[in-house]
């Protein structure tokens, strides 16, 4: 299984939107984030041909980020996944792994979580050996389903570097 992680694009600023009397978990993209993550999901098809799995934090900003993706692959269906809510423990997204189905499997997230997560696959220890960008990817690989420990680190980029390759 390929799985991809993806940090959610630019949102608005949490503590002014808060203030304001909205909730983090209804906190949206940004126009800049939106414009960036539609440029840097397009560049993602050169790097991964397919999607068979499309899964979204329950959090506004993450299924804005998901649905971006949907898009770019032909408006592919998004699954919404609790554990990827930042407020889970990584080991609560590698069990929903070992029992997802699809070769190609995207998750749109948060930090730390994410970060977290990556430790876990590569080195079964939930530690950030990654530190997710806003708009960041990182792409493993697995010799049949996730397992902790057992990862294998393709690549990793910035949402900028994502953004910079070139088109198909």
């Amino acid at each position: 299984m390929k799985l991809l992680l993806v940090r959610h694009a630019i949102a608005e600023d949490a503590e002014t939107f808060i203030t304001a009397g909205g909730s983090d978990a209804q906190r949206p993209l940004t126009e800049i984030g939106r414009k960036k993550m539609r440029k840097g999901a397009n560049r993602l098809r050169s790097q991964l041909g397919q999607i068979d799995v499309l899964a979204s934090s329950p959090l506004l900003r993450a299924r804005e980020t998901a649905n971006i993706i949907a898009r770019a692959y032909g408006d592919i269906p998004i699954m919404e996944r609790p554990e990827l809510d930042y407020s889970y423990p990584p080991e609560a997204v590698v069990e929903w792994l070992s029992q997802c189905s699809g070769e190609t499997v995207v998750a749109v997230g948060h930090e730390p979580q994410l970060g977290l997560l990556s430790g876990l696959l590569l080195a079964d220890v939930p530690r950030s050996l990654i530190v997710f960008r806003k708009g960041g990817m990182a792409l493993f690989e697995f010799s049949g389903r996730p397992v902790a420990g057992r990862g294998v680190l393709n690549w990793a980029l910035t949402a900028g570097q994502l953004r910079s390759l070139k088109q198909d």
